[in-house]
């Protein structure tokens, strides 16, 4: 929106004229205030006026052992527990159980332009005389507006609150060796992170935390790093330790990171406000899900299956209209990555103060096909579709002088 900075509310084409709200005088206590000018409230996020400080606890316990000359493991378990997590609440959301009573009262009495549907959380219903003043907790307060048939609270009042928890546990593992010119460090992590929002745009449901316990939005089940370095011995064909044929022959060193893992998990959901809850994500809000049957779901590669679907798609089907959904919003991952990052580098010493340095890396050096998560729109032509993909491959020298 377009505006001035003397007018920071007042936009300049098409926006409303709300007035200059500042400076502001907050009100001595035990008075009243009138806050039509701010009425009406919607769509806006308060804190909670009670919530505590957040905090974790971290536990872990290692075993390392020398095996050989060259070689180290490590077997360690860590883990972390959150407490009092800030996350975001909808303390405004609408009565599924009001939004059917009103449909049901409408259908009742023949008036089904009266019918309370999604989307309908902020509406005033008159069947038969009988008023609802939207669907919302608090919709009316004041009632001063209501002679303009007009709601003090049209809309989510979100809170920031310390209500969220989350638990991660994790086996890792790490494998070092070193002989000679051949450097190779390994590490595998076996682990699992649930949480109740992941991040402060993360929606829980509003009747229940618990509904939204999940896997979080980073969680990694398998993860396999190894990085490598190997001197290469290209200076043994020279027939003399010195000379231009060794210079050339000397100082190349190949390198790499390679990288196998499990992928993210996908989050599901099922737009359209089915829940009739009215939440401010009306797409993703933590409550509005499908119906999950319960039976395994079978995987397929987006590479040859049509239309690159992932997974299958039998097992869901719309949730029920006025309630959350059975599905958890996040029980399964997408595709994992299978990535190879190589190196090749080389040192020639010119003379005692001047050296040059040649480099050629390679990102994806295979290129292998990373893919993006599938389509979770249950609502989406392309749910549990593969749409797209990380980037391919990417190759870049350089070459540098030290003097």
């Amino acid at each position: 929106m377009l505006t001035y900075l003397e007018a920071p509310y007042k936009a300049r084409d098409t926006g409303p004229d709300p007035g200059q709200r500042f400076p502001w005088v907050p009100p001595t206590k035990y008075t009243d205030y009138d806050f039509a000018s701010y009425l009406p409230i919607s769509f806006v996020t308060t804190a909670k006026t009670d919530n505590v400080l957040p905090y974790a606890e971290h536990f872990n316990f290692s075993f390392q052992r020398q095996i050989g000359a060259s070689m180290t493991m490590t077997a360690a378990y860590v883990g972390t527990a959150g407490h009092h997590l800030v996350g975001w609440i909808d303390t405004n959301p609408g009565s599924p159980s009001k939004c059917l009573e009103i449909r049901a009262l409408a259908v009742a009495a023949g008036e089904p332009a009266e019918e309370c549907g999604p989307g309908g959380e902020d509406t005033i219903y008159n069947i038969n005389g009988q008023v609802f003043d939207g669907t919302r907790p608090y919709s009316v307060t004041s009632g001063r507006r209501l002679n303009q048939g007009l709601l003090d609270f049209a809309g989510s009042v979100g809170w920031a609150a310390t209500f969220a928890n989350s638990i991660y546990n994790s086996l890792q593992l790490t494998l070092e060796k070193k002989v000679g010119a051949l450097r190779f460090l390994g590490a595998y992590t076996y682990g699992k992170s649930l949480d109740n929002t992941s991040s402060f745009t993360d929606e829980v449901n509003p009747f229940d935390y618990r509904l939204s316990r999940s896997l979080s939005a980073f969680d990694m089940t398998h993860n396999f790093v190894t990085s490598y370095s190997y001197d290469l011995p290209f200076q043994k064909l020279a027939r003399s330790s010195s000379g231009p044929v060794h210079k050339a022959l000397d100082g190349w060193t190949v390198t790499g990171i390679t990288r196998f893992t499990t992928g993210m998990p996908v989050s599901l959901y099922e737009p359209g406000d089915h829940s009739l809850v009215g939440s401010i994500a009306l797409t993703y809000n933590g409550v509005d899900l499908p119906n999950y049957s319960g039976q395994p779901l079978t995987y397929s590669n987006p590479r040859t299956s049509p239309n690159g679907q992932w997974f299958s798609t039998a097992q869901f089907s719309p949730q029920v209209l006025g309630t959350f959904g059975t599905a958890s919003r996040r029980f399964f991952h997408g595709p994992g990555l299978n990535n190879w990052d190589m190196s090749l580098h080389k040192t020639t010493r010119i003379t005692e103060r001047a050296g040059l340095e040649f480099r050629a890396e390679f990102f994806d050096v295979f290129n292998h096909a990373q893919f993006n998560n599938p389509v979770g729109d249950f609502a989406s032509p392309s749910f549990g579709q593969v749409t797209s993909a990380r980037s391919s491959r990417i190759g870049q020298l350089a070459l540098k002088l030290n003097f």
